[in-house]
């Protein structure tokens, strides 16, 4: 029986964790085959005494960004199966943990597997809306790997196997995201930053590329519930995780071929809201879906959001000088 490790990493995430929790011990999967290791970063709520409550093991995240907490907790992890979650998700479902165990038994190629993160019953309209694209407006704009691997994949009853072309990266990387332990401990022993997309796509590059998708609800992400919220993420992620350490970052998975061509149009499609509300009432249309009626809103709002930082910030125009002025010339 393959055993599980779930690191999470908090920090004042009360109001998210004990649901975090307790779908991880309502598993029908052996208790002792499952641990769960909390890298807090000096939390001032409850989320120490939820974490205790729920039978965890906290370490002390004293860098306090989550990226150094998966660290921590990669380092400590003792299962077959290493899980890089967070606070505002949960599992669904009962089999959860029966279901992926299956997956990786079945195929000792497998070095991860992943699935689709869909939006809980009782969160806000804002999340649906989350749900049908999987990350932010500008990810979901520059890559559309994904769709062409599954195109192209062996499927199964309810999952896809494919094997990752590392010129052709995937955004994946936490969420829900379970790897074979012993193909990526070694990846993140690492003493500078490792944003947990980097992880993934260093193990692509070293040939530990065979993956599995699930094309069903995999994870519940209650990741946003305001439209405040996305701007201060956002703005949080390039300064602290982007700018402030690009120089130890891996950044194939963002920054593939068409990167720079891809980023202009999607400025334009952004700023000049006509071409997304016109792209976002088509998909509303054929899917049936009212909540793709954010996605204007939100692509403006991160495009606005992105450039105010890259011209503010000097950190912010290195970057973008060194992404579109040097390499003109190669």
């Amino acid at each position: 029986m393959l055993t599980f490790s779930f690191v999470i990493p908090t920090y004042n995430a009360a109001d998210h964790l004990e649901n975090c929790l307790k779908s991880i011990r309502q598993q029908q999967y052996p208790r002792e085959a499952m641990e769960v290791l909390i890298a807090d970063g000096g939390s001032s709520d409850r989320t120490l005494e939820i974490a205790q409550r729920y039978e965890s093991r906290i370490l002390e995240n004293k860098k306090r960004l989550a990226e150094y907490g998966v660290q921590l907790g990669v380092a400590e992890a003792k299962g077959d199966l290493l899980v890089v979650f967070a606070a505002d998700n949960e599992l669904v479902g009962e089999d959860w943990a029966a279901k992926v165990s299956r997956v990786f038994e079945q195929n000792n190629e497998i070095s991860a597997v992943w699935g689709r993160l869909a939006s809980g019953p009782h969160d806000a309209a804002l999340n649906k809306y989350f749900a049908l694209i999987q990350s932010d407006p500008l990810s979901w704009f520059l890559n559309t790997n994904l769709l062409r691997y599954k195109k192209s994949a062996a499927a199964s009853a309810d999952y896809f196997e494919f094997k990752v072309d590392p010129r052709k990266p995937l955004v994946w990387g936490a969420n829900g995201l379970v790897y074979r332990s012993e193909r990526i401990k070694k990846v993140w022993q690492r003493e500078e930053y490792l944003g947990d997309n980097d992880a993934f796509q260093y193990m692509v590059e070293q040939g530990n590329n065979k993956v599995a998708y699930f094309d069903t609800p995999f994870v519940y992400h209650h990741h946003v519930s305001r439209l405040s919220d996305w701007p201060r993420k956002w703005k949080r992620n390039l300064t602290r995780h982007l700018f402030d350490k690009q120089e130890s970052r891996n950044m194939n998975w963002a920054f593939d071929a068409g990167f720079r061509k891809k980023a202009v149009l999607w400025v334009f499609y952004s700023v000049l809201p006509v071409f997304s509300f016109l792209h976002a009432s088509y998909l509303a249309l054929r899917e049936r879906n009212i909540y793709w009626l954010y996605h204007p809103l939100a692509s403006f709002l991160q495009a606005v959001t992105y450039m105010y930082l890259v011209v503010s910030e000097q950190k912010g125009r290195r970057l973008v000088a060194g992404l579109f002025i040097k390499r003109r010339g190669k």
